[in-house]
């Protein structure tokens, strides 16, 4: 539970705003927020999300799939790589949008059917089918751009 920092009233951790009060908690999110030293690189590669608004950049878990959304505690779901506190909501990031996968050497994104597609390289995905990605690549999930980093 999270504490409002205004009001004092008690809210579900994740909660953006404050259920009694309104209050804004992005930045008390933020601030809970994974920091990059709390991932470890993929299969010996470092792949990261940079956001193409703020430059920031998002590492990924050690995990063979990542999903990619927004968390929802209500609905129990809590992407790898959360897009919330980055305007996914405003933007309009399904909370179960895409996933990034890694078979042998080579990564994958793939459209997990959300409501405003995935984009690789301004070019829009078929759903569930996966598509290769690379160093520089453009990922667009809806309209939240982010710049694929592999190194």
């Amino acid at each position: 539970m999270v504490t409002c920092h205004e009001c004092g009233s008690e809210n579900f951790d994740g909660a953006l705003y404050c259920e009694s009060c309104g209050a804004d908690f992005s930045e008390i999110l933020k601030a809970d927020y994974p920091s990059e030293q709390d991932f470890i690189p993929v299969g010996g590669a470092s792949l990261k999300l940079v956001v193409t608004d703020t430059g920031e950049e998002l590492a990924f878990p050690e995990k063979d799939d990542i999903l990619i959304g927004r968390e929802d505690p209500v609905s129990a779901i809590f992407p790898d790589i959360d897009t919330t506190l980055y305007n996914g909501e405003e933007d309009g990031v399904s909370r179960r949008h895409a996933r990034i996968f890694q078979q042998g050497n080579d990564y994958f994104v793939e459209d997990l059917e959300s409501v405003n597609s995935t984009f690789l390289n301004k070019v829009k995905l078929d759903p569930k089918t996966p598509a290769p990605i690379v160093d520089g690549d453009e990922l667009m999930l809806g309209r939240l751009k982010f710049r694929i980093a592999l190194s």
